[in-house]
């Protein structure tokens, strides 16, 4: 069971990279996170966009946070066993993925989720030493904070049905200049600007949307929810059938109130994390499935090279979109966008299966692992 669970997780995280990507070059591709994609987006793009709101966008970070958490708890219990001094491990593990969000964020993309990640998981590791009932408890004051003080006001006080633009077009046109131009250093200000605007919106809203996401994580490990899962397969399965249907039900709303910036943030900060459940559930049950299990398989090698993945996902991206000879920035269709993603993941999966006949561990993964342990 063990080694089932550890297979879990890796693939898990190899899936979850997958949506990311598909996710992240949405951004590359597009200046995405200044417009209304529901306006910006139309005929076949526009459908296909829709699609992709329903079942990828704001559900596939949820899973990396979860298994961030699973994780750290993980590492706890790893260190007991090996008779490791947690916190002054843990500290350096996440200080590395700091320093590494932060030069990721300023030097190739601006949505960077490490920086984000580890200063919120300084935060989460409190809990990995506690009973499992203070995550479960914490994880539901913070998203209940979230509804009450974000969520619930914007709802109350703003007309959810009003459309609207994000910025002005004076600013659209001064950011597709940017990154139409490639021009690194102009591209080094941007993304200057935008993570820092990241980071600061983390500080305010992370402890009440993504951190609560990680302390279930926490959890999870603590109660050894997978296994749990693999037991009851049968209730697990209605389970994670009807979550998945009320997050498509709550991730509907931003359709049908084209454009509505409380309608995206509603569906998007809610509505994805639920559906994001409904497929780590999934996701464990195909992984008992022996059929199934070979076909997700390769998914375990981008798992164990989730920090390399990750990082070269955006570096490739950078190559193509805004890279001196192939500039591809907002020219091409969605459709051909997600084939771009496909054929990049399928790459790195090739990529991971020869490398894992010769190597470990992936050289961030290897350089991160020194820095935790100091060996």
């Amino acid at each position: 069971m063990a080694k089932q669970r550890i297979f879990s997780i890796d693939a898990l995280r190899g899936f979850s990279l997958l949506g990311i990507l598909l996710m992240n070059i949405l951004t590359f591709a597009y200046p995405y996170h200044i417009i209304n994609p529901f306006e910006y987006f139309q005929h076949e793009d526009g459908a296909l966009f829709k699609l992709s709101a329903l079942f990828i966008i704001a559900s596939f970070y949820p899973i990396f946070a979860f298994l961030f958490g699973y994780g750290l708890s993980m590492m706890y219990q790893n260190s007991i066993e090996k008779q490791i001094d947690y916190y002054p491990m843990i500290i350096r593990r996440l200080s590395f993925l700091l320093l590494l969000g932060v030069l990721h964020g300023i030097f190739i993309f601006y949505g960077d989720i490490l920086a984000t990640y580890a200063i919120l998981g300084f935060i989460a590791i409190i809990f990995v030493k506690l009973k499992p009932q203070y995550a479960l408890v914490a994880m539901t004051i913070g998203f209940s904070i979230f509804v009450l003080l974000f969520i619930l006001p914007m709802i109350l006080i703003q007309d959810v049905t009003q459309t609207e633009n994000f910025v002005g077009l004076q600013e659209l046109e001064r950011v597709n200049n940017i990154l139409a131009s490639s021009d690194y250093l102009s591209m080094i200000g941007y993304n200057l600007k935008y993570f820092g605007t990241n980071i600061g919106s983390i500080i305010m809203v992370g402890p009440f949307t993504i951190l609560p996401i990680m302390l279930f994580g926490i959890y999870a490990h603590q109660i050894n929810w997978f296994k749990k899962i693999i037991m009851r397969k049968q209730f697990y399965t209605w389970l994670g059938l009807g979550i998945f249907i009320l997050g498509l039900m709550v991730k509907m709303i931003q359709i049908v109130l084209v454009g509505s910036a409380t309608s995206q943030l509603l569906s998007q900060m809610l509505g994805g994390p639920i559906v994001g459940m409904s497929y780590i559930i999934f996701f464990v049950l195909l992984c008992e499935d022996a059929k199934l299990k070979k076909v997700l398989a390769p998914m375990q090698y981008i798992g164990k090279l989730s920090l390399t993945t990750y990082i070269s996902q955006s570096v490739i991206c950078v190559v193509i979109f805004y890279g001196v000879g192939l500039n591809l920035y907002s020219k091409l269709p969605v459709s051909t966008i997600y084939l771009i993603a496909i054929g990049i993941y399928i790459v790195q999966l090739l990529v991971g299966y020869f490398y894992f006949k010769r190597f470990n561990q992936g050289p961030l993964e290897k350089l991160w692992r020194k820095v935790t342990y100091l060996k």
